[in-house]
């Protein structure tokens, strides 16, 4: 998303991953575009390079006293004992998250160009430098990492292996509206693999091989969507910022409008169907229930909450960017 106070991650693939955040700006009904066409160009980015390791940042403890307050003893949850804790502070702007599958958490900064790793020790490393307003990511079964650059609506790919970040593909954008936003991935068992496009300035929801050489719509009309999520049957949440809406395209096409939201996001699910939405309307994360449909306010007074990811445990992870930090909400009672 872009530099601002509103400011979106990724689907599962073996575990989850998720990824996230989203650009406020008044953006006018959008009209669809011309067909994509991927990069040719296989040169490495010489503005980006490996960096070195940062600073570790302080893991709290479940006694830290955040100023975000939780709604506890959640009716279908059943939230025993909901805790807050920070994992991470002191980040310029962290926006969109993604889990490893060793439990290290991707963190992309849009305010200083960067890809962060939290390690599971609590340590911070520098990634990657360079890049141009990072916000979406997914990993690929390679290993390989893909960025989302909104800076220059583009995807960019890193390969952890060879430190290597080439051009992956170039979206189109013919408005003044901010470029690529959140990606996703569709990692359904028995389905090819794709990436999931929110294309955010042309308010249109792609599908991208993996291979980057195969593009087609899902679905147009949205305002700005931002995040999305591939449910187990291929329907697709989607979040759109500028009208405030979460929205499922089922596998047919059918766009569906589920609820209506303050500047939404991000949007992840859980295994229980219970879909959960950061909002940057009012700063905080909505729930909505799979058995009641109902949206329930979830936790409140965060501080320009963008990335929205679930750890290996099942509790949630936010990037709370405005207060420059990552914290963990943990919905099974102690942190």
């Amino acid at each position: 998303m872009m530099v601002k106070l509103r400011r979106s991650l990724a689907s599962t693939w073996i575990a989850l991953f998720l990824g996230l955040a989203a650009c406020s700006a008044n953006v006018p009904a959008a009209t669809r575009q011309a067909p994509l066409i991927p990069t040719a160009s296989p040169s490495t980015l010489p503005s980006a390079t490996a960096g070195a390791t940062l600073t570790p940042a302080l893991a709290a403890s479940s006694t830290d006293s955040p100023t975000a307050s939780l709604v506890p003893n959640h009716p279908v949850l059943n939230f025993s004992n909901p805790v807050m804790s920070v994992l991470a502070e002191t980040l310029p702007g962290p926006d969109d998250l993604l889990q490893a599958p060793d439990g290290s958490i991707y963190i992309s900064d849009v305010s200083d160009g960067t890809v962060r790793l939290l390690m599971p020790d609590g340590k911070l490393q520098v990634l990657l430098t360079g890049l141009s307003v990072p916000e979406g990511m997914v990993l690929l079964p390679d290993g390989s990492l893909v960025i989302a650059e909104q800076g220059k609506n583009r995807l960019v790919r890193y390969d952890p292996q060879a430190k290597l970040l080439k051009p992956f593909f170039n979206l189109e954008n013919k408005t003044r509206n901010a470029g690529v936003d959140g990606i996703s991935l569709d990692a359904r068992p028995g389905e090819p693999l794709t990436l999931i496009i929110p294309d955010s300035p042309n308010g249109r929801v792609l599908r991208l091989s993996p291979d980057g050489q195969k593009l087609t719509e899902i679905a147009h009309g949205f305002l700005r969507p931002t995040g999305a999520w591939v449910e187990p049957d291929g329907s697709i949440l989607v979040v759109d910022e500028n009208a405030g809406l979460l929205s499922r395209i089922h596998p047919d096409g059918k766009v569906e409008h589920i609820a209506s939201l303050p500047t939404p996001d991000d949007v992840i699910e859980d295994g229980a169907g219970d879909i959960f939405v950061c909002t940057l309307g009012d700063n905080a994360i909505h729930l909505i229930q799979a058995l009641t449909k109902q949206d329930d306010l979830l936790i409140r007074g965060l501080n320009g909450p963008q990335g929205l990811i679930f750890d290996a445990a099942g509790d949630l992870v936010v990037a709370d960017s405005g207060s420059h930090r990552l914290v963990k909400i943990s919905l099974h009672g102690s942190s």
